[in-house]
């Protein structure tokens, strides 16, 4: 017998993201972008030192508690933004 295939993977995340987009309208994308933005931001801005980091942390512990809290997807693609940032960071390609 056959099993059904398994949405939990990469594939299905991928799936209800497109999906999840594809319900929206521009204003909420964009305001998901400008989210995204501002976490990105935030992690590059603790970077900067210890009261830069003091400055930031609460900041960027409540949009992950928020995005922890709103959907997988949206956390991820919030931990993604962090990991780009500061990378790109470190290689000099951000101009903060």
């Amino acid at each position: 017998m056959a099993r059904p295939p398994d949405d939990s993977g990469v594939v299905g995340s991928l799936v209800v993201v497109g999906q999840e987009l594809r319900r929206r309208n521009a204003s909420t994308v964009a305001v998901d972008l400008l989210y995204l933005f501002t976490i990105a931001f935030l992690a590059t801005l603790a970077l900067r030192g210890f009261w830069p980091a003091a400055i930031a942390a609460l900041p960027l512990a409540s949009f992950l508690y928020f995005a922890w809290h709103a959907s997988r997807p949206f956390f991820v693609a919030n931990v993604g933004a962090i990991v780009f940032a500061v990378v790109a960071t470190e290689w000099n390609l951000l101009p903060l």
